[in-house]
Protein backbone atom coordinates (compact mmCIF):
# COMPACT_ATOMS: atom_id res chain seq x y z
CA UNK A 1 0.00 0.00 0.00
CA UNK A 2 1.67 3.19 -0.61
CA UNK A 3 0.37 6.85 0.12
CA UNK A 4 -2.25 7.25 -1.94
CA UNK A 5 -3.99 4.10 -0.13
CA UNK A 6 -3.10 4.73 3.08
CA UNK A 7 -4.72 8.51 2.73
CA UNK A 8 -7.88 6.87 1.21
CA UNK A 9 -8.29 4.85 4.11
CA UNK A 10 -7.55 8.16 6.27
CA UNK A 11 -10.06 10.11 4.37
CA UNK A 12 -12.84 7.33 5.01
CA UNK A 13 -12.53 7.18 8.58
CA UNK A 14 -12.29 10.71 9.02
CA UNK A 15 -15.89 10.67 7.02
CA UNK A 16 -17.06 8.40 9.16
CA UNK A 17 -16.02 10.75 12.93
CA UNK A 18 -18.20 13.22 10.83
CA UNK A 19 -20.93 11.04 10.14
CA UNK A 20 -20.75 9.59 13.46
CA UNK A 21 -20.66 12.74 15.14
CA UNK A 22 -23.92 14.30 13.18
CA UNK A 23 -25.46 11.30 14.13
CA UNK A 24 -25.20 11.23 17.67
CA UNK A 25 -22.95 8.44 18.26
CA UNK A 26 -20.13 9.76 20.14
CA UNK A 27 -18.10 7.27 20.61
CA UNK A 28 -17.89 6.62 17.01
CA UNK A 29 -16.91 10.30 16.33
CA UNK A 30 -13.98 9.39 18.60
CA UNK A 31 -12.74 6.13 17.62
CA UNK A 32 -13.03 7.21 13.72
CA UNK A 33 -11.23 10.20 14.45
CA UNK A 34 -8.45 7.98 15.89
CA UNK A 35 -8.43 5.55 13.16
CA UNK A 36 -7.96 8.18 10.52
CA UNK A 37 -4.84 10.17 12.52
CA UNK A 38 -3.32 6.37 12.40
CA UNK A 39 -3.61 6.06 8.84
CA UNK A 40 -2.54 9.74 7.70
CA UNK A 41 0.38 8.71 9.68
CA UNK A 42 1.50 5.44 8.89
CA UNK A 43 1.19 6.85 5.56
CA UNK A 44 3.84 9.02 5.93
CA UNK A 45 5.70 6.95 7.75
CA UNK A 46 5.16 4.23 5.01
CA UNK A 47 6.30 6.81 2.30
CA UNK A 48 9.32 7.92 3.81
CA UNK A 49 10.62 4.48 5.47
CA UNK A 50 8.71 1.31 3.28
CA UNK A 51 6.88 0.15 6.67
CA UNK A 52 5.23 0.90 9.77
CA UNK A 53 5.57 0.84 13.18
CA UNK A 54 2.82 -2.16 14.67
CA UNK A 55 1.47 0.57 16.96
CA UNK A 56 -2.23 2.11 17.51
CA UNK A 57 -0.75 5.18 19.15
CA UNK A 58 -0.36 8.45 17.81
CA UNK A 59 1.78 9.99 20.15
CA UNK A 60 4.23 7.21 18.71
CA UNK A 61 3.74 7.58 14.72
CA UNK A 62 4.46 11.33 15.79
CA UNK A 63 7.34 10.54 17.54
CA UNK A 64 8.46 8.48 14.58
CA UNK A 65 7.60 11.12 11.97
CA UNK A 66 9.62 13.61 14.63
CA UNK A 67 12.76 11.06 14.08
CA UNK A 68 12.25 11.20 10.46
CA UNK A 69 12.92 14.89 10.56
CA UNK A 70 9.48 15.93 10.55
CA UNK A 71 8.37 19.15 13.02
CA UNK A 72 6.04 18.39 15.57
CA UNK A 73 4.63 21.04 17.42
CA UNK A 74 4.34 20.17 21.11
CA UNK A 75 0.44 21.05 20.91
CA UNK A 76 -0.09 18.29 18.74
CA UNK A 77 1.79 15.72 21.20
CA UNK A 78 -0.72 17.05 23.87
CA UNK A 79 -3.70 16.23 21.43
CA UNK A 80 -2.41 12.82 20.31
CA UNK A 81 -1.93 11.59 24.36
CA UNK A 82 -5.86 12.76 24.70
CA UNK A 83 -7.07 10.83 21.99
CA UNK A 84 -4.94 7.29 22.89
CA UNK A 85 -7.50 6.37 25.32
CA UNK A 86 -10.28 6.05 22.21
CA UNK A 87 -8.88 3.56 20.48
CA UNK A 88 -9.96 1.79 23.46
CA UNK A 89 -12.52 3.22 25.11
CA UNK A 90 -14.43 3.78 22.16
CA UNK A 91 -15.09 0.76 21.49
CA UNK A 92 -15.40 -1.59 24.66
CA UNK A 93 -18.08 -0.89 27.82
CA UNK A 94 -15.78 -0.21 30.94
CA UNK A 95 -17.45 -0.09 34.80
CA UNK A 96 -16.69 3.54 35.71
CA UNK A 97 -16.39 5.07 32.21
CA UNK A 98 -18.22 8.08 31.61
CA UNK A 99 -20.84 8.28 28.37
CA UNK A 100 -19.23 9.67 25.24
CA UNK A 101 -20.99 13.37 24.63
CA UNK A 102 -21.28 15.56 22.01
CA UNK A 103 -18.37 17.60 23.82
CA UNK A 104 -16.14 14.74 23.71
CA UNK A 105 -17.13 13.70 20.00
CA UNK A 106 -16.23 17.63 19.14
CA UNK A 107 -12.83 17.46 20.74
CA UNK A 108 -11.76 14.06 19.27
CA UNK A 109 -12.76 15.89 15.90
CA UNK A 110 -10.75 19.23 16.80
CA UNK A 111 -7.60 17.11 17.60
CA UNK A 112 -7.96 15.30 14.50
CA UNK A 113 -8.74 18.22 12.51
CA UNK A 114 -5.63 20.13 13.70
CA UNK A 115 -3.49 17.17 13.13
CA UNK A 116 -4.52 16.17 9.62
CA UNK A 117 -3.80 20.00 8.94
CA UNK A 118 -0.18 18.89 9.99
CA UNK A 119 -0.47 15.98 7.66
CA UNK A 120 -1.41 18.10 4.46
CA UNK A 121 1.62 20.25 4.97
CA UNK A 122 4.07 17.96 5.45
CA UNK A 123 2.33 15.67 2.24
CA UNK A 124 1.83 18.80 0.51
CA UNK A 125 -1.65 17.59 -0.25
CA UNK A 126 -5.55 18.27 0.61
CA UNK A 127 -7.38 16.23 2.62
CA UNK A 128 -10.88 16.49 2.06
CA UNK A 129 -12.83 16.65 5.22
CA UNK A 130 -16.29 15.89 4.28
CA UNK A 131 -17.46 17.33 7.46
Amino acid sequence: MGLEDWFERGTSFMKMAYIALRSGVYNLACFNAHQALEMFLKGLIVDATGSHPFTHSITELLEVLKKLGREVPEELFREAEWMEPHYILARYPARGVKPYTEGTAKRCIAAMELIVSLVERWSGREIPRGG
